[in-house]
C-alpha cells in the first residue's frame, strides 16, 4: 500500500492507496511542521490516529509533503519518525510547495500557497524555482491565516475593532490575556493558533474594518511575495493553493487584475490531484 500525506501547520490529510492505486482510506491529523514540533510530538500525532495504526503494517511506501520540509534537517526529522512508525515502508519527504505544484498544474506557472502560512514558487514545467525564501510566521507569511490572526488580535487588544465585532470576537474565542500569551509563546504550534482566528475575518468580511484587514493582507502578499515572480508572471498564470486563498479568491482576483496578472486556478486541497497523478512522481 502507498500512503500520501499533505501536511500544513494546522492540519494534515492522509490517503492510503491499494495495489491498483485505488483509495482505500482517508484520514486527518493535526498539522505536522518539523520546524515547529519535536520528533516526539510528531510521533504522538501519528500514533494517536487509529486509522493510521490500523494500516501501518501494510504500508510499503510513504510520500510525505509538508510545510517546513524545505531543509535537509527538517526532512531527516520527519523521515526518522515515519520510518519508526511504518516499519516496512520506504519514505520520501517533499516540501509543501512540491505538493502545491503537483496538485495544481503540469504546465509552467507561478504557484502560491495561502493557508496557515504563505509561500510562492515558479514551476517551469520540470523544475521548481524559488526566488524568495520564506522566514515563516514570525517574519513573513503575508496574507496567510496566521498573518490575519495577528491583525485581528492586535485590533482587539488595541481596542480598534468596532464594538459589535469586539463583543462577537470575545464570545467566539478564549481571549483572556493568560490564555493568549500561553498559546503564542508556550504552546507547540503558534502559527496554527493564529490561523484559527482567520475564519472570523472571513465570516465578517462585509464589515468595513474586516474588509480593510483583508485588503491590506492581500496587497502585502502581492507586493512582497508574488511580485518576486513578476518576470514569470508576464508570460504565465498564477495558481493559488490553500483554504485562505480559496475563501478570499474574489479579493485576490481584484488585486491581480490591478496588476495585470492572469489567474490560473484556486485549489483548496491538492490531494485529489496528487492521488490521480501518483504514477508520475512517486518513488
Amino acid at each position: 500500500m502507498i500512503l500520501i500525506a499533505d501536511s500544513g501547520s494546522t492540519k494534515s490529510d492522509w490517503v492510503v492507496l491499494g495495489e491498483n492505486k485505488e483509495v482505500v482510506l482517508k484520514t486527518k491529523t493535526k498539522g505536522i511542521n518539523p520546524q515547529l514540533l519535536k520528533a516526539s510530538q510528531i510521533f504522538e500525532i501519528i500514533d494517536g490516529n487509529n486509522d493510521l495504526k490500523s494500516v501501518k503494517e501494510n504500508i510499503d511506501n510513504v510520500l510525505f509533503y509538508g510545510a517546513g520540509c524545505g531543509g535537509e534537517d527538517s526532512k531527516l526529522k520527519i523521515e526518522k519518525v515515519l520510518i519508526s512508525f511504518f516499519l516496512k515502508a520506504k519514505v520520501k519527504i517533499e516540501e509543501d510547495l512540491t505538493a502545491a505544484v503537483h496538485g495544481t498544474t503540469s504546465s509552467p506557472g507561478v504557484i502560491c500557497i495561502l493557508g496557515t502560512g504563505s509561500n510562492c514558487c515558479y514551476f517551469d514545467g520540470k523544475n521548481i524555482i524559488i526566488h524568495q525564501a520564506s522566514l515563516g510566521y514570525a517574519i513573513m507569511d503575508e496574507g496567510s491565516g496566521n498573518f490575519f490572526g495577528k491583525q485581528l488580535l492586535k485590533s482587539y487588544f488595541y481596542n480598534k475593532m468596532p464594538l459589535e465585532l469586539h463583543e462577537k470576537f470575545k464570545s467566539n474565542f478564549n481571549l483572556s490575556l493568560e490564555s493568549v500569551l500561553k498559546s503564542l509563546y508556550e504552546d507547540e504550534n503558534p502559527s496554527a493558533y493564529l490561523a484559527g482566528f482567520a475564519r472570523f475575518l472571513i465570516e465578517n468580511r462585509s464589515n468595513n474594518a474586516m474588509a480593510k484587514i483583508i485588503n491590506v493582507g492581500v496587497f502585502e502578499l502581492f507586493d512582497n511575495l508574488i511580485m518576486c515572480y513578476s518576470k514569470e508572471l508576464e508570460q504565465h498564470p498564477i495558481h493559488f493553493v490553500g483554504s485562505i486563498a480559496y475563501y478570499l479568491q474574489e479579493d485576490i482576483k481584484i488585486e491581480a487584475n490591478k496588476r495585470g496578472i492572469k489567474i490560473g486556478s484556486f485549489v483548496k486541497k491538492p490531494m485529489d490531484n496528487l492521488v490521480a497523478n501518483i504514477n508520475d512522481f512517486f518513488i
